[in-house]
């Protein structure tokens, strides 16, 4: 996989989304911060199946599909 390191930073900047979702529902933070912080992760998501679906596949993958 070419881009790993950056699949690797999007799943970390995912994840610190979510514990910034738990933060938010913690302390009863407003709800526009919380769907903010959704879209933002939302947004995360769709930015990593874009990126897996640009990566060739590997020898292992093209068996599996036939």
């Amino acid at each position: 996989m070419r881009n790993r390191n950056v699949i690797h930073k999007k799943l970390d900047s995912l994840s610190n989304t979510l514990i910034t979702l738990m933060y938010i529902t913690n302390t009863k933070q407003s709800i526009e911060v919380y769907k903010t912080s959704i879209n933002k992760a939302e947004e995360l998501v769709e930015d990593i199946r874009s990126m897996i679906e640009n990566e060739p596949l590997s020898p292992q993958e093209q068996n599996s599909s036939l």
